[in-house]
């Protein structure tokens, strides 16, 4: 098989992957990749780094942790052998570690006397987060709304409740409804990348992050500096426009699916962009 469909095949789960977080998406990326060029029969060079960046880029394009992974590596400087590149992806892989260290003390403060925190969407840092507040003696319980289509709301619920942090699992429209009654103590969304105006989140942050201004709820977007895309990179990022059977298997002209997982959403809306490095 030749490197460029080897690697696609390799990269085909990051790709495809409609439910985990940028996050666990990136550490996936990093560990596949590292194995490959680990491999004694793979010719690493520059050109090779090149390609696998490129193919990076083109299976997660929304997603400024994955811009920055697929930049660095590359553009590894001479030479780019197979002991660079898996320095790089170590000293990337160490740096996220660092970032979730930092984000999840920031989120376990801000949280000390919550009662009910809403998020949305399924997100590491989030849950990191969850988890040190938690465990630092915080007692809150978590609103999770399903987070429609692919409904990976149920991991996230499933993951706090193996934890013992209690849950209230529902509808997006229930949680809205909650959140517009006041109730809510604050609110948790995880980024999945920063640009210059605004945060890449979960489609439907945007009403949340609306409703939150007119309730006076604290909202908090979670994104490391891993996330932010530089101005040499805006022009590889782009929000794709997801399959339409993911929502409908109606086929009829007069039907437009909009099927688009992210939005961008204003950092004005937020009362903190916490980083990981504040």
């Amino acid at each position: 098989m030749c490197p460029v469909q080897d690697i696609k095949k390799l990269l085909t789960p990051i790709g495809s992957d409609s439910v985990s977080g940028s996050t666990s998406i990136a550490l996936q990326a990093i560990d596949r990749v590292r194995r490959y060029i680990r491999r004694t029969d793979v010719h690493v060079n520059a050109r090779l780094c090149r390609t696998i960046a490129g193919l990076l880029i083109a299976a997660q394009p929304s997603m400024g942790i994955i811009l920055n992974l697929a930049d660095g590596l590359g553009n590894l400087s001479y030479p780019a052998d197979r002991k660079a590149a898996v320095q790089y992806l170590d000293r990337f892989e160490a740096a996220i570690g660092v970032n979730m260290q930092g984000i999840a003390h920031s989120v376990g403060r801000l949280l000390r006397n919550a009662r009910l925190v809403m998020t949305y969407s399924l997100s590491s840092s989030v849950l990191a987060g969850l988890h040190e507040a938690y465990g630092q003696g915080s007692r809150f319980t978590v609103l999770v709304p399903e987070s429609r289509p692919m409904n990976e709301g149920s991991r996230m619920m499933q993951a706090l409740a193996r934890s013992g942090i209690p849950v209230i699992y529902g509808t997006d429209a229930a949680a809205l409804s909650t959140l517009a009654s006041g109730d809510v103590d604050a609110v948790l969304i995880g980024a999945d990348a920063r640009l210059a105006d605004g945060l890449v989140c979960k489609t439907g942050t945007r009403a949340i992050a609306e409703l939150c201004r007119k309730t006076k709820t604290r909202l908090y977007g979670l994104c490391g500096t891993e996330k932010i895309v530089p101005r040499a990179l805006i022009r590889k990022f782009v929000i794709l426009n997801k399959p339409a059977r993911e929502l409908t298997t109606l086929q009829n002209k007069s039907v437009t699916v909009w099927n688009r997982y992210f939005e961008v959403v204003s950092v004005h809306l937020f009362t903190m962009i916490i980083t990981g490095s504040d």
